[in-house]
């Protein structure tokens, strides 16, 4: 079996082992780390994600971040090509304003408003497993690689995971693409 697979089955099963509670428990944390990191980077345009409850729940800090007016919020939205997201502006996290695309994933309810890719100070990428120095695992499809190897090299790549799944290494290939910088929540990993 593909190591890249069966790393995914552990992470997964791993994360449907936590409650709603448990994945947004470190919510506040990681809302105030975006916020620091958003003041340091001096970003005014970044792109985060609208989690599934095999990820982190990003909610509150795309909460913290629609709460600046000065703010672009922007999060993926899968593109008609295959194989491809595009960066969608992100206006309300209220019911009203989010539809679910065809895999299921939460996103803007259309028309969405496109953001250049090319405008993004900072991005927040989820992930099935990390490694400490920011190596990234993700679900197979190559959504975020390629999307994150078309930026300029100025945006700051950044990955949020919970502990159990940061891996000491990951099966990575030419084409996956790592984050400059990781936040990672208290939990300890398991061994692997």
């Amino acid at each position: 079996m593909d190591p890249k697979n069966v790393i995914r089955g552990e992470v997964r099963k791993a994360m449907s082992t936590l409650t709603a509670s448990e994945r947004s428990a470190a919510s506040p944390k990681l809302a105030a780390w975006v916020r620091s990191v958003v003041a340091r980077r001096k970003a005014r345009c970044v792109m985060g994600f609208l989690a599934d409850p095999h990820e982190i729940d990003f909610d509150a800090a795309l909460a913290a971040l629609l709460s600046d007016p000065t703010m672009t919020v922007g999060v993926p939205v899968v593109s008609e090509d295959r194989g491809r997201m595009n960066c969608g502006r992100l206006v309300s996290l209220q019911p009203a304003s989010l539809s679910t695309d065809r895999y299921q994933i939460r996103t803007p309810c259309p028309p969405v408003e496109p953001i250049d890719p090319k405008t993004l100070d900072l991005i927040f990428v989820p992930g099935v497993a990390f490694t400490r120095d920011g190596r990234r695992l993700g679900r197979g499809g190559g959504y975020y690689d390629r999307f994150l190897a078309d930026l300029p090299s100025t945006t700051w790549r950044l990955g949020v995971c919970h502990g159990l799944q940061i891996r000491a290494e990951l099966p990575i290939g030419n084409h996956d693409m790592p984050v400059d910088e990781l936040f990672v929540t208290s939990e300890d990993p398991p061994p692997g």
